[in-house]
């Protein structure tokens, strides 16, 4: 099977500047889940913290896939930019106070526990919430599309047309809309992202509880694809201070 991570996305909804907003996604596949956790607390959120503090990013955020081992990668990191800005020189060495020697110990240790299998740069289209609800709710569940026959303008506007807002008895409290900015190409995974986000991981569970209808949607069908779900627990959330 492919591996579904040349891929993508992020999230989230930031309102106003969701048009400016970029997001850089690296999936990872720890080897070992518990020490790459705490590199990540211990190490990378510092790292960035003092990034985001600084204005070199957006925001930065740590997920983890939800009870799927069979899955090609275990943690998604996503990168906000502002894309008005431009991107920021920095230093991981002296935002944790470290010498080369420290770095390189650090970084070799990490690279042990841990690989990169895909990454991927995305802009937000749309985004809906439910009053009240948070910009990053705790779960997000990813749908990768791909666009049929090239109908990428039908597609997109089908999309935000479809879901303008989320009735109260929606199990979902939020829904994302997101385009992918790079490697364009008849062999490209996907094309697309849509994010539907839960407060919890029981009311995902829930929301594919009942009875179900046969599909008819033939219409819709003849415009994308939907290539894989995968659902994550946020893990760290960093914004500015």
């Amino acid at each position: 099977m492919k591996k579904l991570f040349s891929i993508i996305l992020l999230f989230t909804c930031f309102n106003s500047f969701s048009q400016e907003l970029v997001f850089q996604q690296v999936f990872i596949k720890a080897h070992d889940v518990e020490a790459y956790d705490a590199f990540l607390k211990n190490h990378f959120s510092k790292i960035h913290q003092k990034r985001v503090d600084e204005g070199g990013l957006f925001a930065w955020d740590a997920w983890k896939v939800v009870d799927t081992p069979q899955e090609d990668f275990t943690h998604m990191v996503t990168y906000i930019y502002d894309f008005t800005k431009e991107p920021d020189e920095w230093n991981a060495m002296e935002a944790l106070g470290m010498n080369e020697t420290q770095m390189s110990s650090v970084m070799k240790n990490v690279s042990s526990i841990r690989e990169r299998v895909g990454k991927a740069t995305l802009n937000d289209l749309a985004s809906v919430r439910k009053k009240g609800a948070e910009d990053v709710p705790n779960i997000m569940v990813l749908n990768f599309m791909k666009v049929k026959n090239d109908l990428f303008a039908s597609y997109e506007k089908s999309e935000i047309e479809g879901t303008k807002k989320i009735s109260n008895d929606d199990l979902r409290v939020g829904w994302n809309f997101h385009r992918r900015l790079d490697n364009y190409g008849t062999d490209t995974y996907f094309s697309h992202i849509t994010i539907d986000w839960f407060d919890n991981f029981r009311d995902y569970i829930r929301s594919n509880m009942g009875s179900l209808s046969d599909g008819n949607d033939s219409e819709w069908n003849k415009l994308r694809d939907l290539k894989k779900r995968v659902v994550l627990r946020n893990f760290l959330k960093i914004r500015s201070k």
